[in-house]
């Protein structure tokens, strides 16, 4: 889904449905920059987007250097510094030697010529690009703008990088109630295109009707943006369950009136999810499932290999079809609708379900730190999968077998199935694949549901347990709509 950035000024009302508050660092002097920052923070609860002006001469009343706006930006919180006129990775660098290690996401601007043919360098520099579609029209000319804007986001499509696009998106909306048919047309392009965000400018810093254009690009971006798809791994042989699953998956196996799969269907349509975007991958028993869902419009994923993969070969396998986000939730799980409710309300690029709690030997652990998934300390020296051999004191809790991954999330974890697809890694485990990722520095954000009902059905057990607990989850589900 797409996301909103709106330009704030110290006369913007405060703002509701934004998902990143801009300020424009070419105006105003350092303490009314902090007070603004902390009013964004406090009153929108939004993270904030500082644009450095850097070399800029015109239209600007301070003469803030580079080092002033780092200093701004680390002692208020800022998130994102916005860097004008990038030229070079050199230059992205130049500012990141700056941060010191501080916790900020340099976003560079795409508006000079020189841009281009340095394009792949700037991205590779920097945890986002912007395109100011204003000053780079003026430098390539209009009729060069669409296929460069288009170059730019597939460029950071690739990359897994945050891509913007800014400038004039509703620029009727700073006087007028409604937005053109071009400018709504702009937008989907845009969104159609693979932005991951549209920024607002003179619409919400200096517009007379602020809170109605957010709603309107609210709106614009609720139609045209893609849903998630929704990936059910059932593939697996299930050989804890031995009799009860001899000719089926577990994911079909009575939990009291009903299946698992059955249920789990049932919680994604209840939470928006279309049938049109689920994907069943399935192994063994694959005729049964495909009867179970006859006639409705659902996909099927078949891995030929599921005796000898595990869960990342599946998952690849389906790899065209979850490009631009997805959830993945394991077959033999039953969860009460909050579950994923909750899941779906963080806009992380990956978002990991977890319950708190003492774990045992066969639980796929994880570490935490800071709302964050981490390694355990001594992670290189554990046997594989490592997961599985964090020792149960040391672990957070429970990765429960549900994820999600927007975007950028979906790029990430592409390019790390590929890496284990030309290793002939196919045993890899999801959690596996998760640890290399934070290995490699990527932040994985850890949801917790503890207190919420859910359980995995491994063994007989297992499915004694879901049977017992199912009618509350039933209840609380009612209670939810």
């Amino acid at each position: 889904m797409a996301k909103i950035i709106a330009t704030i000024s110290p006369d913007t009302v405060d703002l509701k449905g934004i998902d990143i508050g801009r300020i424009n660092g070419s105006f105003g002097t350092k303490p009314e920059i902090i007070e603004l920052a902390k009013r964004i923070m406090r009153q929108m609860k939004v993270p904030v987007l500082l644009d450095l002006p850097r070399h800029r001469k015109k239209r600007r009343t301070n003469e803030l250097t580079d080092d002033d706006f780092i200093e701004i930006a680390k002692k208020t919180g800022i998130t994102y510094l916005g860097l004008s006129y990038i030229a070079s990775g050199d230059e992205v660098r130049q500012i990141r030697a700056k941060l010191k290690n501080a916790n900020i996401s340099l976003i560079s601007k795409i508006e000079v010529v020189e841009a281009e043919k340095n394009l792949q360098e700037i991205i590779s520099a920097s945890d986002g690009i912007m395109i100011d579609r204003g000053d780079l029209a003026s430098e390539v000319g209009f009729e060069n703008l669409p296929r460069l804007q288009k170059k730019i986001i597939r460029f950071c499509n690739a990359h897994g990088k945050m891509v913007i696009v800014a400038t004039e998106m509703l620029a009727s909306m700073v006087k007028e109630e409604s937005p053109t048919k071009a400018e709504v047309m702009d937008i989907a392009n845009a969104i159609s295109d693979g932005a991951d965000y549209v920024m607002l400018s003179e619409e919400t810093a200096i517009g007379k009707h602020p809170e109605r254009v957010i709603s309107t690009m609210r709106k614009i971006l609720d139609e045209v943006s893609e849903s998630y798809k929704v990936i059910i791994l059932s593939a697996g042989s299930g050989t804890g369950l031995g009799e009860l699953t001899a000719t089926h998956h577990v994911c079909l196996t009575d939990i009291g009136g009903k299946t698992i799969l059955q249920s789990q269907l049932e919680s994604l349509l209840r939470s928006g999810i279309h049938e049109e975007d689920i994907i069943i991958c399935t192994g063994k028993g694959d005729s049964e499932i495909r009867k179970a869902i006859e006639g409705r419009d659902i996909n099927i994923i078949f891995n030929p290999w599921y005796e000898s993969t595990n869960m990342m070969t599946t998952i690849w396998l389906a790899r065209h079809l979850i490009q631009k986000g997805f959830i993945v939730i394991y077959g033999d799980i039953v969860f009460e609708d909050k579950v994923l409710r909750r899941l779906l309300e963080n806009n992380a690029d990956i978002v990991l379900a977890v319950e708190k709690k003492a774990t045992d030997a066969e639980d796929e652990k994880v570490c935490v730190k800071d709302d964050k998934m981490s390694l355990y300390a001594q992670y290189s020296l554990l046997a594989e999968p490592r997961h599985k051999c964090i020792p149960a004191g040391e672990a957070y809790g429970e990765f429960i077998g549900m994820a999600k991954f927007n975007r950028q999330g979906s790029v990430l974890l592409s390019k790390e199935m590929d890496d284990l697809m030309v290793q002939r890694r196919f045993g890899t485990y999801l959690v596996t694949a998760f640890e290399s990722l934070v290995g490699k520095g990527y932040p994985l954000s850890i949801v917790d549901i503890t207190g919420l009902l859910w359980n995995d059905n491994d063994t007989v057990r297992d499915i004694e347990k879901t049977k017992n607990i199912f009618p509350e989850i039933a209840r609380r589900n009612k209670l939810l709509k």
